[in-house]
């Protein structure tokens, strides 16, 4: 017995110390998850805040002095299908990095993706995808050129 009550103490610490390694474990995951859904609220903040902004008159009167936008707006038939088509690609790229980074369901970015092959065979969205692709990142470039190339 006295053998025993001599390992009580190291026995103890040593419950402590994983104890305290799994719950530092857990504040880290903890800790990425709520940052990981803040960036994705505020992400989604901006960009409605964005299509807010640019869907009013004073915006795309503006727009349209711009050669840039005076471009893009003639691809389609109202500024607001361009502001429209934009967003449904900004959307689009958001899910997208979801998968990337495994948050979302993986049966629901299948349902995603089926819509993102469907969406871009409308011409309109081609249209804009040409003139718009450079702003996207090289990995979501090649996942839209290669949905579009399976529709």
């Amino acid at each position: 017995m006295d053998t025993f009550s001599e390992y009580i103490p190291i026995i103890s610490a040593s419950i402590f110390a994983g104890l305290l390694t799994i719950s530092m474990l857990q504040f880290s995951t903890v800790k990425k998850n709520m940052r990981t859904q803040s960036e994705q609220q505020i992400y989604s903040r901006i960009i409605e805040a964005r299509l807010n902004l640019e869907n009013t008159e004073t915006f795309t009167n503006m727009a349209k002095e711009s050669p840039l936008f005076a471009e893009r707006f003639s691809l389609v038939d109202s500024p607001q299908e361009y502001y429209t088509v934009v967003a449904f690609l900004d959307l689009f790229e958001f899910i997208f990095r979801l998968n990337k980074k495994e948050i979302i369901d993986p049966q629901l970015w299948l349902r995603w993706k089926e819509l993102a092959k469907t969406i871009m065979t409308i011409p309109k969205f081609m249209k804009i995808w040409d003139k718009t692709m450079y702003v996207h990142t090289k990995e979501y470039v090649d996942f839209i050129d290669t949905v579009s190339s399976i529709g």
